[in-house]
């Protein structure tokens, strides 16, 4: 079990009937030894799911980023693995993944790509997700300053999630086979601010609207619930602001 003396988390862990109960967990870095639990868990929470929506990761991948090409957090209860996030680090293959996203490669070698956070039914609901990026955040800061993902438009839930831990859409592309994936990205040094004020509102559902916002140098920074479905707020991210910005502030556009 990875990292036995991991962080101890207490949790709710969701019961059948409706019941639920605080459960003692632990956060640890996963190793080799973890593959047979990562493969347990991504089989009980994609089994069923459209590949719209998520995309498993095969176990080859999996054991590369339990290895020595990226770093995993799990968060087990007792033996049984009930989270896991996955990053690739290694740098050949997180270039290989930003040219697939129409991204230049990163020569200094400071960019990851997270690959998955997936999270057993009976836990979720306990932000386990912000969590474990923040874990893998803290561990990888020194050496690496450039998170990217990927998430499906149809999964508002995650798409939440990764929104909540500071990413922002910086592209909207057909990946793993043909299905609609936001690229997001946050940068923890020589980040340009994003101006707010005066924002667009896009339904999430408009594809090419969106598309025409990044093209604009707009980034999407929240999701808002907007006529009984969802939009993303965007706005543009550059290092001096729009022209005409403190002007609409001034007259309250």
């Amino acid at each position: 079990m990875g990292d036995k003396r991991g962080t101890p988390l207490y949790m709710y862990r969701h019961l059948i009937g409706g019941r639920f109960l605080v459960s003692q967990c632990r956060l640890g870095v996963m190793t080799s030894e973890d593959m047979d639990e990562a493969e347990k868990l991504h089989d009980r929470v994609t089994r069923g799911l459209s590949p719209e929506i998520f995309v498993p990761t095969g176990p080859s991948d999996l054991e590369r980023l339990v290895g020595g090409e990226g770093i995993s957090v799990g968060v087990w209860s007792g033996e049984k693995l009930i989270c896991m996030r996955a990053v690739a680090t290694d740098a050949l293959w997180v270039n290989d993944t930003l040219e697939k996203m129409s991204f230049p490669a990163d020569e200094t070698g400071r960019t990851v790509y997270t690959d998955h956070c997936i999270v057993d039914r009976e836990f979720r609901g306990n932000n386990v997700q912000f969590l474990t990026h923040y874990a893998i955040e803290h561990r990888i800061a020194d050496t690496h300053d450039v998170f990217f993902t990927t998430v499906s438009p149809k999964n508002t839930f995650s798409l939440a999630n990764i929104l909540g831990c500071g990413f922002v859409v910086m592209g909207l592309k057909e990946l793993y086979g043909g299905y609609l994936r936001y690229i997001m990205r946050k940068k923890l040094d020589r980040c340009m601010p994003i101006w707010t004020h005066g924002h667009f509102v896009i339904p999430i559902s408009d594809i090419k609207k969106q598309k025409e916002a990044i093209a604009e140098g707009m980034v999407g920074y929240k999701m808002i619930r907007k006529n009984r479905g969802h939009s993303m707020l965007y706005a543009p991210m550059a290092e001096h602001p729009p022209r005409g910005y403190w002007k609409n502030m001034a007259d309250g556009k």
